[in-house]
């Protein structure tokens, strides 16, 4: 469905000018959330340069912003519009391809085209004439590329190899999955898919999940691309991310590697998008506008007749179950190179260990092995996935907990800043000398996180050198690179961290992964929780054993028998899918149904209750009542519509959230036919929206 447009009529911010038989008329999408395009006159001045592509000046209700050329067609002699203001750019800022990508994004996530063309922009498009003469500057490169001899491929690599080769030469070729082990070679087969890529004069982009992984693939990247590498992601100075985004425009560098903004890369003549750990929440944005990296390449291969490529050992369950009806096509990789052995993987259960009333961080056995590898000068990783030296303080009289007063969340002590620190809102304040509720002098802290997992550690081996790899170790820019730098280089015994530190590294010398409490991920209130641990429990056990020494990995848990840690343990995938995917069938969750979340927040809790109360009073009509053509094509008793009800964190940052849920098959519809009726509805003054297709989170 296209975007409605909308006529800007005459104010007194410019005058009308008079319509000839062959005025032409701009098209223009604002970064607002307001749906349609709105309709200019292209004055005579301005027919060379008023290009698909530009940013234009307009005058906009009583200001002036700048929006979005889309298109061109002749004015109506019955409208009377106002004139573009100004053209601002020589040549488009955005290419036709991308411009129908945005397009497509905006329909199919609820937010305007204006704003999906504004995400998927750097922000230098606002840097102006410095940035362009920062181009000027730029030392000319001779395309070079590096000249690292190939390995030999193993058995698994070479069959997948000869599917993907043949996808390559195909006019039509299906997206591929490329399930592999830890440490099964997945990043030699890209180097391969990259080079075919470039003999035949095409680009390729490679998406990875976090920046810090972006420097570990850089530096493998560049022994075989050597300057055809540009590195794209947020951290890049605007100056740099210019010319790195216009050395691509201009074909002077054709392998892009980078997080998610990557997916949007200039390239010409795209041949391959890679997805590096294709099941990592990363690829996900939860801004406006809230895309998923790897729909937005299916659709942009799709677009571009280039070839897709996702790689992961555990892939999430929406594309392993494509694979499984024939829309992907999946290669298996099952043994890692030189046939070295998986990690043995050991089961702590904590129910049958005493901690004197309080909770245990390390057990005799994991200690044990902890000393064996500091006397063998071999790496230890730990893993925790919760930050802060305590989950909360609470008062053992009266119960209360100290909270956040702004979100529903407690307090989580830092014992590095010695202050309690909301995880959401960041709200910080100094531990209280007495319960804030009935003003007893006897707190106590509870719970731990990696914090309080450094400090014990420290405590027993204080000759080790230890570092810790988490949201709050990590705020100086460059500190993951350097704490990583130093792990890789030895410098350091144990590395400690969050999930941070199981996505994807390769460090030979690792030997020992101990998981300290491997049931955090396991009582969110989120149907994906088992998924993710069982996730993060296998990656994270991928760590160890890449090198010559065989690897141990150690996992403590009160649920030794939960599914997700009973495959985990034996590395086991398929098992652990085969497990799940009856009760998301039951329950009609993805990848059966797919999921819509309204996110409604006010700062009155009544507002936001009603708001939400009328959204899914309009969603029944326009759904039930069959107002929508998209009903037309729908399956009676297809869509389920849930709520409304308050979201698991109810206050969050001084706002109380409810949200209304969707279930129903609409992956193959037009959703913007539902944005427009949710548009439509009005909004008490204070309230907002939020529109999440696809959620990960419920939270």
């Amino acid at each position: 469905m296209e975007p409605s447009r909308v006529s800007c009529l005459v104010s007194p911010v410019s005058s009308p000018l008079p319509l000839a038989p062959s005025t032409l008329c701009a098209e223009v999408a604002v970064p607002l959330p307001i749906s349609g395009l709105f309709s200019y006159i292209i004055p005579p001045e301005f027919e060379e340069k008023a290009r698909i592509g530009v940013r234009v000046r307009i005058p906009f209700k009583n200001r002036e912003m700048i929006g979005y050329l889309v298109s061109k067609n002749e004015a109506s002699e019955s409208l009377r519009l106002k004139p573009l203001l100004a053209v601002l750019d020589e040549q488009p800022v955005i290419s036709s391809c991308i411009l129908e990508l945005t397009r497509w994004i905006s329909g199919y996530y609820g937010c305007s085209w204006g704003e999906a063309i504004e995400n998927a922009l750097p922000r230098w498009v606002k840097y102006g004439k410095q940035a362009e003469r920062a181009l000027g500057k730029e030392k000319k490169e001779e395309p070079l590329v590096g000249g690292k001899e190939d390995l030999i491929l193993s058995k698994d690599q070479a069959r997948a190899m000869q599917v993907i080769d043949k996808e390559l030469a195909s006019l039509e070729a299906k997206p591929i999955l490329l399930f592999g082990v830890t440490g099964s070679g997945k990043s030699e087969i890209y180097i391969r898919i990259i080079r075919e890529v470039l003999k035949n004069n095409k680009s390729a982009i490679c998406l990875v999940p976090e920046i810090a992984l972006t420097e570990q693939l850089r530096r493998f990247f560049l022994h075989h691309f050597g300057n055809q590498l540009e590195i794209l992601h947020s951290k890049l100075s605007d100056s740099d991310r210019f010319l790195a985004w216009k050395r691509l425009e201009r074909g002077d560098k054709r392998v892009v590697l980078g997080p998610r903004s990557a997916v949007f890369a200039p390239v010409p003549n795209l041949g391959l998008i890679l997805i590096d750990e294709e099941h990592e929440g990363s690829y996900k944005q939860e801004t406006v506008p809230r895309y998923h990296a790897r729909d937005v390449a299916i659709r942009r291969a799709r677009n571009e007749n280039a070839l897709l490529v996702m790689g992961s050992a555990t892939p999430s369950l929406e594309v392993m179950h494509q694979a499984d009806t024939g829309k992907i096509i999946r290669v298996d990789l099952m043994t890692r190179i030189d046939d070295k052995a998986m990690p043995e993987v050991r089961l702590i259960d904590l129910k049958g260990v005493s901690g004197n009333k309080r909770a245990v961080i390390l057990t005799s056995q994991l200690a044990q092995e902890i000393e064996k590898n500091l006397v063998r000068k071999e790496g230890t990783m730990l893993l925790l996935n919760r930050r802060g030296f305590s989950t909360h303080i609470h008062c053992p009289k009266c119960g209360s907990v100290e909270t956040c007063i702004s979100c529903q969340v407690s307090l989580t002590f830092h014992q590095e800043d010695e202050m309690l620190l909301c995880h959401y809102c960041n709200f910080h304040k100094p531990i209280p000398e007495a319960c804030s509720t009935c003003g007893a002098d006897l707190l106590r802290f509870a719970g731990f996180g990696t914090e309080k997992v450094e400090s014990e550690v420290a405590s027993r081996w204080p000759q080790a050198r230890i570092a810790r790899l988490d949201a709050d170790s990590v705020r100086k820019r460059g500190s993951h690179e350097e704490i990583l730098k130093a792990f890789r280089e030895r410098q350091i015994d144990i590395l400690i961290g969050t999930q941070m530190i199981a996505k994807g590294f390769d460090f030979p010398h690792v030997t020992l992964v101990g998981v300290i409490l491997a049931d955090v991920g396991l009582v969110l209130p989120d149907f994906r929780s088992s998924e993710r641990t069982f996730q993060l429990l296998t990656q994270v056990a991928g760590r160890a054993g890449r090198g010559n020494q065989p690897g141990r990995v150690l996992i403590q848990t009160f649920s030794p028998d939960h599914p997700s840690v009973r495959f985990a343990k034996r590395h086991d995938y398929l098992s652990f899918y085969r497990d799940e995917m009856p009760s998301r069938r039951e329950y009609r969750y993805p990848p059966y149904q797919q999921l819509v979340n309204f996110i409604v927040r006010a700062r009155e809790e009544n507002k936001a209750y009603l708001f939400a109360r009328s959204l899914r009073d309009l969603l029944n009509e326009t759904l039930k009542g069959g107002l929508s053509p998209l009903l037309a094509t729908l399956p009676a008793g297809d869509v389920e519509i849930i709520g409304p009800a308050p979201l698991p964190f109810y206050k969050l940052r001084g706002h109380y959230r409810w949200h209304v849920m969707i279930k129903g098959p609409f992956q193959a519809y037009d959703l913007s036919q539902l944005w427009a009726a949710v548009s439509k509805l009005k909004r008490p003054s204070g309230a907002q929206m939020a529109i999440d297709v696809d959620p990960l989170n419920i939270l």
